[in-house]
């Protein structure tokens, strides 16, 4: 282990050396993520390749770049779309000037101090358990959080990122916390983080079977090349090409400590209407068990190794656009997949589970409407292993999919836009547990979230979640506010 660890450190040195254009990251929570979603299944970003998250602010601002230019060439584009674009261009202008997309300078070293400060207040009649926000933790009746972000880029090499928040609830008290926190570098195309940050791999919105961040960012090295580039030879009608590798320690609050976690997740777009990605993550090492080195790594990753010495998962994924043309109902449906399987070694995986997408884009043609079902179906042994008996977790959250294994989760949402400044998204979520045994106790969400821009510097959300069902003691209301000033 210490082998791969000082090769990465000495390759991390030895790209600090090369120049390249280099950014931090967009966070998942960023409001950005959907609206560039939106616009590209609009019809306006066909180089989008979002299920492999976060992205470069950089990246960001090439989807940016190529909406605006699709903009110009429409006659009559509906109103809420031109509202997002000029948010788009207001919150990446620095990056759109720096790609040469806008006018306008931005020097290769600055220091953002204080970026969107926010003050967030959250009441749960019970303590709540809600999915895919970092593993943040809410106590039972109020709760109070502040915080902000801070971003550097040092001469065009370096780039820096660092969100604290402050934390108070009712029963637990205050503290503070650094929810993300890292440092990055580029050599040529190449990119390699060091620090804490989340990740998301797959098309899905309600979650995720191999990667999500419903628990907490890691503390992790990532190497991934953030532009997708365009392969040699005959790989080349793969079309553009992401990877992206990472390492990580998942603590010593488990009943192997120490344990390691790594991944690798490729992805490619052969036709501007079509992604396809595969992933596979190994967890190995921890104290008791013995060390791995180079030789072994390699064999892992090959699914040559046994797996009663380590926890491998391995997956496939694709998302699927389909324009409608003149359709005067519907603009687009877009289908997805997200299938993975409990790796053996030297054979292909087994014992899959399945998420299942359909999103309706653009309902009567507005801009506005979009609904998305989301059906997932998780194998009763997902995330379990023999001698990782803590499971597929960290800081006692799925690292996956966050109804875990043995259990079924089926989501509709929709998303409208009520004014070119205010989107209501209206979400139904029921989940299914022990289905491999007589009695499948169900948990049922209600939740409604309202995000409004009542001016270019100020964001503020909203939301209302009733939750009930046979695993809850009692009816949960959860209620959220929270306030961002935008600079």
């Amino acid at each position: 282990m210490q082998r791969i660890v000082a090769s990465l450190l000495l390759l991390t040195v030895l790209a600090s050396l090369c120049s390249a254009l280099v950014s931090t990251n967009v966070p998942l929570d960023h409001w950005s993520y959907d609206a560039v979603d939106k616009l590209a299944n609009y019809g306006w970003i066909d180089s989008a390749m979002l299920t492999t998250k976060p992205i470069s602010r950089i990246e960001m601002a090439r989807h940016i770049g190529q909406a605006m230019y699709r903009l110009k060439q429409e006659r009559n584009p509906p109103g809420v779309l031109l509202a997002i674009v000029e948010r788009l261009k207001k919150e990446f202008g620095g990056e759109l000037a720096l790609i040469g997309v806008l006018d306008g300078s931005y020097g290769n070293t600055y220091l953002k101090p204080v970026e969107d400060p926010y003050v967030k207040y959250v009441y749960a009649r019970h303590e709540p358990d809600i999915e895919n926000i970092r593993g943040d933790e809410s106590r039972r009746g109020s709760n109070y959080r502040a915080g902000f972000a801070s971003r550097a880029v040092l001469v065009d090499r370096f780039a820096f990122y660092f969100h604290p928040e402050y934390m108070d609830s009712s029963d637990d008290g205050a503290d503070v916390d650094l929810i993300e926190g890292y440092g990055k570098t580029m050599a040529g195309p190449i990119e390699i983080e060091l620090g804490k940050d989340s990740l998301w791999w797959g098309p899905g919105r309600h979650g995720s079977i191999i990667m999500s961040n419903d628990a907490a960012p890691f503390t992790m090295i990532k190497i991934t090349n953030p532009q997708p580039m365009q392969l040699p030879w005959i790989f080349k009608g793969l079309g553009p090409f992401r990877a992206q590798w990472f390492l990580t320690e998942l603590g010593n609050d488990r009943v192997l400590p120490d344990t390691k976690l790594s991944g690798i997740r490729v992805n490619v777009k052969p036709h501007p209407l079509l992604e396809l990605g595969a992933s596979r993550v190994v967890m190995f090492g921890g104290r008791g068990v013995p060390r791995v080195d180079l030789f072994d790594y390699t064999k892992m990753f090959l699914a040559m190794s046994e797996q009663s010495a380590n926890n491998q998962i391995a997956g496939l994924d694709a998302s699927l656009l389909v324009p409608l043309g003149d359709n005067p109902l519907l603009r687009s449906v877009k289908l997805y997949s997200d299938a993975a399987g409990e790796d053996e070694a030297g054979a292909l995986p087994s014992k899959w589970s399945y998420l299942l997408g359909l999103q309706l884009n653009d309902i009567l043609r507005t801009g506005r409407t979009d609904v998305r079902f989301e059906y997932t179906d998780a194998h009763e042994v997902l995330y379990l292993h023999s001698l990782y008996t803590s499971g597929y977790t960290y800081d006692d959250r799925v690292i996956g999919h966050h109804v875990g294994p043995d259990a079924r989760d089926v989501f509709v949402q929709l998303s409208h836009y009520l004014t070119d400044d205010l989107v209501v998204d209206i979400g139904l979520d029921q989940q299914t547990y022990n289905r491999s045994t007589a009695v499948q106790p169900k948990r049922n969400c209600l939740e409604c979230n309202l995000t409004y821009f009542p001016s270019s510097n100020w964001q503020i959300r909203a939301g209302y979640r009733y939750e009930n069902g046979d695993v809850l003691e009692d009816d949960n209301h959860i209620l959220q506010v929270q306030l961002i000033r935008e600079f």
